[in-house]
């Protein structure tokens, strides 16, 4: 149901409502005019003579402005880079330094070794203490470092940027102001020269009446500013819902390509692969960057939003 329907079916069944009260007034009026003579109907003021008492009433046009929201819808329109990553399984080769402990000389040390030995003499054999000087190599391990090849299979992302271009609507409003109004019996004074009872009782009627009329048109104002509110809440609450539905499945896409690459960089880390891990920390700060840029100036309409909201 739009605006003016919703209007229209309050103010019908305020005119309903009041009609009835109007009948009250008027079926008092009657019951007056039965013994009564008119002395005065010319639409606006009506007098009748019942007796000794003169009734006069007053036909009142009751007119209040009532305050109604109009909406123009306002394009914002803007443009971006939003980064697109692919993940792609690539084998990744780098050197490896291997390291393993090799023997190696690194000098020599005397060994000397004595002992009794026959010696020959003029007068035959005799026993000598002898000793003899050897070298040997001094042998220790050191550590010896070779770079090996080593591959392996990780997904890498890809990031290819692609301008997107965005429009919203972004509700404006400004607030008009309707005239309703409506006629009814309003009683200014009665004129007598006897008892006032039967008067008062006529009268106390006829007030009652009145009051009942003056609070359904104090219920009825009511009832259009909450639709003023609730209007008001809808068209914003509708342009919010679809700047988030807008941007949510982007801002989605972008986080679940961030934890991929942390992922990569996990692995990356843990194989040593020093050089790729560098770009992708590089490509991971920059994803991380773009969701901000993107997401700006949907803060920024959400905020205007929201300023709009509060105007009226």
């Amino acid at each position: 149901m739009n605006t003016e329907e919703l209007i229209k079916k309050l103010t019908e069944e305020f005119e309903t409502e009041l009609r009835a009260l109007t009948n009250e007034i008027s079926k008092e009026v009657s019951d007056i005019q039965d013994d009564s003579e008119i002395l005065q109907d010319n639409g606006s003021l009506f007098k009748i003579k019942n007796g000794n008492y003169q009734y006069n009433f007053e036909w009142k046009k009751v007119i209040f402005d009532l305050p109604i929201p109009q909406f123009t819808m306002k394009t914002q329109k803007f443009s971006f880079d939003i980064p697109e990553v692919t993940m792609n399984l690539k084998e990744i080769c780098f050197d490896w330094p291997k390291t393993k402990m090799v023997d190696k000389k690194v000098g020599e040390k005397p060994e000397v070794t004595c002992g009794w030995k026959m010696k020959k003499v003029v007068f035959g054999k005799t026993k000598i203490w002898q000793c003899t000087t050897k070298w040997a190599p001094i042998i220790i391990s050191v550590p010896e470092v070779t770079m090996e090849r080593k591959c392996m299979s990780t997904k890498i992302p890809e990031v290819t940027m692609k301008t997107k271009e965005m429009i919203f609507k972004i509700p404006e409003v400004t607030v008009i102001s309707k005239e309703i109004s409506f006629n009814t019996l309003v009683i200014t004074s009665i004129d007598y020269n006897e008892s006032e009872e039967n008067i008062e009782n006529s009268n106390e009627k006829i007030t009652q009446v009145q009051q009942k009329i003056n609070d359904l048109t104090v219920a009825y104002e009511g009832k259009m500013k909450y639709m003023q509110v609730e209007l008001v809440n809808e068209q914003f609450d509708k342009a919010q819902s679809e700047i988030l539905a807008d941007v949510e499945p982007l801002k989605n896409d972008i986080e679940k390509s961030i934890e991929e690459c942390k992922g990569t960089i996990t692995e990356l880390k843990n194989n040593g692969a020093a050089e790729q891990l560098k770009i992708e920390e590089e490509k991971l700060n920059k994803l991380i960057a773009d969701l901000q840029k993107i997401l700006e100036p949907y803060q920024q309409t959400l905020e205007t939003l929201n300023e709009e909201r509060k105007k009226p």
